[in-house]
Parts: C-alpha cells; sequence; structure tokens
C-alpha cells in the first residue's frame, strides 16, 4: 500500500515536472523566435530607410514612410520592356551647382509626401494588429507577426545636414509576472540608421 501511494507520488511529480517544462520550453521557443522577427523588422527598416531619399512618420508613430529610388526596372515602368525587367536600371549622373546628382528613373507618380509627384517607390511600414507590414508601390509582404508595437521617430538634424531613423521594437512576452510593462521593456531593441542618399543641399 505504501509502494502504491508511493508510486502515485512519484508519478504527479513527473507529471508536474513535464508539464513545467514544457511550458518553459514552450516560453523559450517564443521568446527567440519573436526576438528573430524583431531583427527581421530592423534589418528591413534599415535597409530601406539607408537607400531612402526622403523618409518620414505618422503622428501616432505606428506607420513609416520612405521614398527610394527606383533602382530595379518594373513592370509598368515607363522604360520597362518585355526583356530588362527586373535588371538593374542605369542612372543619370548630371552636375549642378552642389556636385553631382544621380537620378534613375525620370517618370514620376504622385505618391510622395501629400500627393505630390516623385521619381521613386513609395516603401510603408505599417502594424496591422500583432503583425508589421512593408508595402512597396502597392506590393504587401509580411516582414513579421506576434509583435505588437513599433515605436519610431524620424528626425532631420539640420546642423548635420542629415536625416536618420531611431527605432525601437518590443513585444510582450508569453512569460508571466505582475508587471507586463517591465516584461515588454526586457524585450526591446533599438536601431538608428541614416538616410545615405538624402540629397544635401536641396
Amino acid at each position: 500500500m505504501v509502494a502504491v501511494g508511493l508510486g502515485i507520488l512519484v508519478l504527479g511529480v513527473i507529471v508536474t515536472g513535464s508539464i513545467a517544462l514544457n511550458k518553459s520550453f514552450a516560453a523559450v521557443d517564443n521568446f527567440f523566435s519573436t526576438h528573430m522577427q524583431q531583427i527581421r523588422i530592423i534589418d528591413y527598416l534599415n535597409r530601406d530607410v539607408k537607400r531612402s531619399t526622403i523618409a518620414e512618420i505618422s503622428a501616432n508613430a505606428q506607420t513609416i514612410y520612405c521614398w527610394v529610388p527606383k533602382y530595379i526596372i518594373q513592370t509598368g515602368d515607363a522604360d520597362a520592356t518585355a526583356d530588362n525587367i527586373d535588371t538593374r536600371r542605369t542612372p543619370s549622373i548630371t552636375k549642378n551647382g552642389y556636385g553631382y546628382q544621380v537620378n534613375y528613373y525620370s517618370g514620376t507618380s504622385a505618391n510622395g509626401p501629400g500627393g505630390t509627384n516623385t521619381n521613386s517607390s513609395a516603401v510603408v511600414f505599417s502594424v496591422n494588429g500583432q503583425s508589421i507590414l512593408r508595402t512597396e508601390d502597392g506590393t504587401v509582404t509580411t516582414i513579421a507577426s506576434s509583435t505588437d508595437q513599433l515605436v519610431d521617430q524620424v528626425t532631420d538634424v539640420s546642423l548635420a545636414n542629415s536625416g536618420y531613423l531611431s527605432t525601437v521594437v518590443s513585444f510582450l512576452p508569453i512569460f508571466t509576472s505582475n508587471n507586463a510593462a517591465m516584461e515588454r521593456a526586457g524585450t526591446t531593441v533599438y536601431s538608428t540608421a541614416y538616410l545615405r542618399n538624402l540629397r544635401r543641399g536641396n
């Protein structure tokens, strides 16, 4: 009888320990998979911001707008033919009072700030539920999910004649505690990217 009782006790400990370990492993797996998505967001943002000539942010800091030169010939472009789709575009280089200016595409569309015309691709990063979407000229790509906060700041520093995007991406892990704000703060990733293509003097 004692042996049966001890056996049941040992079995209960094993089951309880197994459940606790499974929950812990699931939480760790969720944490690292979501952290990888944070890195993916930062990589996408930094790449597009560094290529941009203009970058803006919405008033609620949940949407980022970038205007990137059209490096690649795409279907619908004025210079597109059956043979050159998805190939690199040869830029034109002109000299002006500020030095040399490089243009990749002569056509324009009303996709700029406030509906102005630009000769660039419009890239928009936005939060949709717990996903972050990247939209380039109408083509939507989901670059991350399970991240529910994208807080950014775009600042143009006149004295430095430069522009940069400071990005903060965080998520709420499934580890539990009594302070959700601290849980989120512990997952925060920061990044700063400079607009290398900013046309100085314009």
